[in-house]
C-alpha cells in the first residue's frame, strides 16, 4: 500500500531535492580555472576524475527511486548544457549526455538497498553499491560516447573506429580515472549517506525503509 505523506513533508523533500540539483549544477557548470568545472578533480596533468555523479548517488539513495530519476535527468541535462559551454562535442548528443544518467538515477535506490540487505551493514552496503553503480554509469557513458566519437572523429563505421576509440580512452587515462571515480564514490559517498541519514528523518522514520533503518550501520 502506498504511504501518504503530508504536504509539509512533500515540501521538505522537494527542498532537499532542489538542494541536490543545485550542487550538481554548481559542480557541472561553474569553471574551476583549469579549463573544466568544479566537478572535475585534477590528479595529474593528464588525469582528471569527476565527482559530479556523487551528489546523484547520495540524493537518490536517501530520497528514493522517483527522486533518483529526477537527479539523474538533472545530471544529464546539466552535462549536456556544459558540453556546449565548454566545447565538449562528444556530449552534444542527448543519448550520450542524458540517457545514461537517466538509467543511472533509476538504478541507484534499488541497487543500494539490495547491497545493504545482503551485507547487513549500511556503510559497507552503500560503499559497494556506489562503487558498482559508478562502474555501470561509466560503462554506459563510454558505450554511448563511442557513437559520437565515430561520427565526429572516426569514419562513421563502428567496426573500423573501435580500435582507435579504445586507444583514445587509454591515451586520456580514462580507465585509471574511472577507477579513481569509483573509489571516491564508494568512500566519500557512503560516509556522507550514513551521516546524513540521521538528519533526514521523516514521518516514516527516515528516507530509508524501516527494514533498512533497523539494520546495524556500524
Amino acid at each position: 500500500m502506498k504511504k501518504i505523506i503530508s504536504k509539509r513533508e512533500q515540501t521538505r523533500q522537494m527542498t532537499i531535492l532542489a538542494m541536490f540539483i543545485a550542487i550538481i549544477a554548481v559542480l557541472g557548470l561553474v569553471p574551476n580555472g583549469l579549463g573544466g568545472t568544479l566537478g572535475f578533480i585534477k590528479i595529474t596533468p593528464t588525469l582528471e576524475a569527476t565527482i559530479i555523479h556523487i551528489p546523484v548517488l547520495i540524493g537518490a539513495a536517501l530520497l528514493g527511486k522517483k527522486f533518483g530519476i529526477y537527479l539523474g535527468i538533472a545530471f544529464g541535462v546539466i552535462s549536456n548544457i556544459a558540453a556546449f559551454i565548454y566545447s565538449s562535442p562528444m556530449f552534444f548528443y542527448p543519448w550520450v549526455a542524458i540517457l545514461p544518467r537517466f538509467i543511472f538515477g533509476l538504478l541507484i535506490f534499488d541497487v543500494t538497498h539490495f547491497f545493504i540487505k545482503v551485507t547487513k551493514n549500511r556503510l559497507i552496503g552503500t560503499g559497494i553499491s556506489f562503487f558498482i553503480l559508478t562502474l555501470i554509469h561509466t560503462l554506459m557513458v563510454l558505450v554511448m560516447m563511442f557513437t559520437s566519437y565515430s561520427m565526429l572523429f572516426g569514419t562513421g563505421y563502428w567496426m573500423d573506429d573501435l580500435k582507435s576509440y579504445i586507444a583514445f580512452l587509454i591515451l586520456y587515462n580514462v580507465p585509471l580515472a574511472s577507477l579513481v571515480e569509483m573509489l571516491l564514490a564508494a568512500v566519500v559517498g557512503s560516509i556522507i549517506v550514513v551521516r546524513l541519514i540521521n538528519y533526514l528523518k521523516t514521518d516514516n522514520n527516515s528516507y530509508y525503509s524501516k527494514e533498512v533503518t533497523n539494520e546495524d550501520s556500524d
